[in-house]
């Protein structure tokens, strides 16, 4: 699996590399950016009815691409690597959006869609689903042609248990992740 992952990613950057050096063949109807900024991971957990969260900060990084689809829609696929540390540990993920985004005006973007998110470290994937699936919001403000402000937050949709826990077999517990995220864009 971390071979295929990787493989996407080297794929996605090769293209948006591709694109960039080659002006004279770039569509006017699609565009490539890199981005990055803070992060927030918030584990949530319901026990029966009951609920707790936790969150941890660090940072993202990560490409996307921007194809036009009319006057005031286009798709914007990103994959983006983001990282959390708390208490001298680290966490890393994978977050890969598939947003629909409508262009409210020249410089607000309005956008929603699926996002895949994959736990890259084993060990911290003991006992959780190393892929989830959440509901990705968001919104982004042109601060110029090239340079945007953006953010995203992303609700959790698929339970990250893998089986039961030990101790709470005859409960009902669930978790999921839920993602904020606040950063910078460039557009190339």
């Amino acid at each position: 699996m971390k071979k295929i992952t990787l493989s996407a990613i080297m794929a996605f950057f090769s293209v948006i590399a591709i694109n960039a050096q080659d002006d004279s063949t770039a569509s006017a109807d699609q565009q490539f950016g890199l981005k990055a900024g803070y992060s927030s991971i918030i584990s949530k957990v319901k026990v029966d009815g009951a609920s707790g969260s936790d969150n941890v900060s660090g940072f993202y990084i990560g490409a996307f691409a921007e194809i036009e689809l009319g006057d005031k829609f286009s798709l914007q696929p990103e994959i983006t690597f983001a990282n959390y540390s708390q208490d001298g540990e680290s966490s890393s993920v994978l977050l890969i959006p598939i947003l629909a985004k409508f262009k409210a005006n020249n410089e607000l973007g309005l956008y929603a869609g699926p996002q895949l998110d994959y736990l890259l470290n084993e060990e911290d994937a003991e006992g959780l689903k190393r892929v989830g699936l959440g509901l990705a919001i968001g919104a982004s403000y042109d601060i110029s042609d090239d340079v945007f402000i953006d953010t995203k937050y992303t609700f959790g949709i698929s339970d990250r248990l893998d089986g039961d826990l030990e101790g709470f077999e005859d409960f009902n517990v669930k978790a999921k992740f839920n993602y904020f995220q606040v950063g910078l864009g460039y557009r190339f």
